[in-house]
């Protein structure tokens, strides 16, 4: 029994042992055939399926004016990208630093994200407000990399140097370089899949440059793509924005959406609020290359599909003429005004509006830049005390002055605190709670408006008469038809993020401030001070909703999306009514009288005399706490059938009768054209430029 066990066992051990030579003969077979028998046959065959796929960026669609004239366009471009070949890592340090030092020699801007200094000592280089920002920061760049709490800018100097073997033959400045493209490289997840693009439209010299000198730089590749051009220079500068290649946070958001960590997509403006239609789909080239050489071929390819084109609301020439007109009488009024009246105007913004739809015609901010010159100029736009990258139009928040004067008139009168005939004498000085508030005519020249309706009020911009309105009205009053107007608020507009909501006068407000809100203050705020800060494009929708007879539309800038393949209008905006303020026609007739003897007989008079079109509207002025009163004016045109409105704001203009020249060139360009606009500057008038 024992012994027919073991012969048993023996047997099944002979079958494995015969099962296992015979699986390892099979398999030696197959490797001679494989590489003996048939090894050319199948190496071709192996040769020929090494295929690279190679992405086909798509041109960005164009963006247009309202009468299809390009404002942002493409161009053919040269970019260069560093490709991961091999793991040779001195060679590659080797060709980073060459391509960092000809960045430099040629003033081309390449990314470099390390925030440690460029020379020794190495210390971190957050900035922040506040010393407890710049640690959060320093904290939350330490959590991002995973790197110790107590970790110096040093300590990571040197993890670079030790895991990328970069040579101690380099000076500090030339390892720091080195490490801040390879901390870049890393955080765009360099590999042989993905590529690292280093520079973006290079001209053609440096092209040639790089093709010469190959030897220096062995990792690259040099290809064209798409670039986009901003057809107009400066023009609508701040209203079209920029695109720039995709950052860490946004690619965690958009990845799932077929973005890949070297695309380029839109950062502000329209580039960016209208996205979704610009970015076209990526085409796909697929080449076949031998490995032992020979010609690489085309075997696979998509076309790529560019983006639709989109349609603004904007006038190109409206544009243009609203940012030239800014520029020159900011320019006059600095040269002319006397200290204290406008000498140190330097900035400002204008917006015109179509008043039946609420579509942004023009919408300028001055000083201004090139968005094709971001990346080269930014740290010294960025240092400009002009802050010429700040979008005031939306961004700037000021006090109106007496041009919010018809908010506080309109709710008088819908009301029933006041009627279209009542008449109060000005006395020169409000006497209110034991506090004196004089008329602005009193305090320059010991005058009064004597007695007068709410029209004439308006004409004249008298104090006197709308501190009794804003006494009578109260403060809520005050706030609820502010907001009726849009003031305060976000206007519509689709540049999300971009735009400043402003603040309306209120006792919660300063308390919240930590301040103490005085009865008297009502009266400041009925005259357009105290607390009151609004955007030039809220106080220019405010006017529109004036000049329609209450309809306060959504402001917006987007007309309508064009077929990238038809050419067919394919989405159309329509316009969007926010709300419908609700005016008896007698009230509504006497505050757009008011504004348009503010132009015939007021304090635009000087300004507006002559002119061909009826306009009507309101000027301003702002104390501010250093430098002269900033100016202001809103009106609209023509007056007996509304179809455009314009705000205009200009930091230390001195007064709104300084600024409303600017209001009439925009006037002239819509109704005229520029040549009856470039006739009109030749005589300008220096009167009106105390009145507020």
């Amino acid at each position: 029994m024992q012994e027919k066990r073991k012969n048993t066992e023996k047997n099944r051990y002979r079958v494995i042992y015969a099962f296992i030579i015979l699986v390892t003969v099979l398999v030696l077979y197959r490797l001679f055939s494989l590489q003996i028998i048939n090894g050319e046959d199948y190496r071709e065959i192996s040769d020929s399926r090494l295929a690279r796929s190679i992405p086909v960026k798509a041109p960005r669609g164009e963006i247009l004016d309202r009468y299809g004239r390009p404002l942002v366009k493409n161009r053919v471009g040269f970019s260069v990208a560093v490709s991961k070949i091999d793991d040779n890592k001195e060679q590659m340090n080797e060709m980073i630093l060459n391509l960092c030092n000809l960045s430099e020699a040629e003033n081309l801007g390449y990314e470099d994200t390390l925030p440690i200094s460029e020379n020794l000592p190495f210390t971190f280089t957050f900035t922040g407000e506040t010393e407890e920002e710049r640690l959060k920061k320093e904290t939350d760049f330490r959590i991002k990399n995973n790197y110790n709490s107590d970790i110096s800018a040093q300590d990571i100097i040197d993890k670079y140097v030790k895991k990328y073997a970069i040579s101690g033959r380099y000076n500090a400045r030339q390892i720091r370089k080195i490490c801040g493209m390879r901390y870049a490289m890393e955080q765009r997840n360099f590999s042989s899949n993905n590529p690292y693009i280093f520079l973006k439209d290079i001209n053609i010299n440096i092209v040639t440059q790089l093709k010469e000198q190959k030897e220096k730089y062995p990792y690259i590749s040099v290809y064209e793509e798409p670039v986009r051009e901003y057809v107009s220079g400066t023009v609508a500068s701040h209203i079209l924005g920029r695109t720039g290649i995709i950052d860490a946070d946004e690619y965690a958001v958009l990845k799932h959406e077929g973005y890949g960590m070297n695309d380029y997509l839109g950062k502000q403006g329209a580039e960016k609020a209208f996205e979704k239609y610009l970015r076209g789909t990526d085409g796909v080239n697929s080449l076949e290359r031998k490995i032992r050489g020979g010609k690489s071929e085309l075997v696979y390819s998509r076309e790529p599909i560019p983006g639709n084109s989109v349609v603004l609301t904007l006038d190109l020439d409206l544009q243009r003429a609203a940012e030239e007109s800014l520029k020159t009488h900011i320019q006059r009024i600095s040269s002319t005004a006397r200290y204290g009246d406008g000498h140190d105007a330097n900035a400002g913004a204008a917006v015109a509006i179509d008043v039946k739809t609420g579509e942004i015609l023009a919408l300028a901010s001055y000083p201004t830049y090139d968005p094709g010159e971001f990346n080269k100029r930014y740290n010294e736009m960025y240092s400009d005390p002009a802050k010429p990258m700040l979008n005031r139009a939306l961004m700037g928040a000021y006090e109106p002055g007496s041009t919010y004067k018809p908010v506080t008139a309109v709710a008088a009168l819908e009301e029933g605190l006041t009627t279209t005939d009542e008449k109060i004498t000005d006395k020169g000085v409000y006497k209110y709670l034991g506090h004196d508030f004089a008329c602005w005519i009193y305090r320059s020249s010991g005058g009064t408006h004597g007695s007068i309706n709410v029209s004439q009020g308006l004409q004249h911009s008298c104090n006197y008469f709308f501190y009794e309105m804003g006494k009578r009205l109260g403060i809520e009053k005050l706030n609820e038809y502010s907001k009726m107007f849009g003031l305060g608020q976000y206007t519509g507009i689709e540049l999300e993020g971009e735009e400043e909501d402003g603040q309306i006068a209120n006792p919660a407000l300063r308390e919240k401030a930590g301040g103490v809100w005085y009865p008297g203050d009502v009266l400041q705020a009925s005259i357009g001070q105290s607390d009151n800060l609004f955007t030039p494009i809220q106080l220019a929708n405010y006017a529109a909703t004036l000049a329609n007879g209450g309809k306060l539309y959504n402001a917006h800038l987007l007309k309508s999306i064009k077929s990238n393949r038809t050419e067919e209008i394919i989405e159309h905006k329509e316009p969007i009514i926010r709300s419908n303020i609700e005016i008896k026609k007698e009230n509504y007739d006497a505050v757009l009288e008011g504004m348009r003897l503010v132009a015939a007989e007021g304090t635009a008079a000087g300004v507006f005399s002559g002119f061909g079109v009826q306009t009507a509207g309101k000027t301003g002025s702002a104390q501010v706490s250093r430098g002269s009163a900033n100016g202001i004016y809103i009106g609209f045109a023509p007056f007996e059938d509304p179809q455009i409105a314009v705000a205009v704001v200009v930091e230390h203009g001195g007064s709104g009768g300084n600024v409303s020249y600017i209001g009439r060139d925009i006037f002239n360009e819509y109704f005229f054209g520029s040549k009856a606009n470039e006739a009109s500057n030749e005589n300008l008038s220096r009167e009106n430029v105390l009145l507020p």
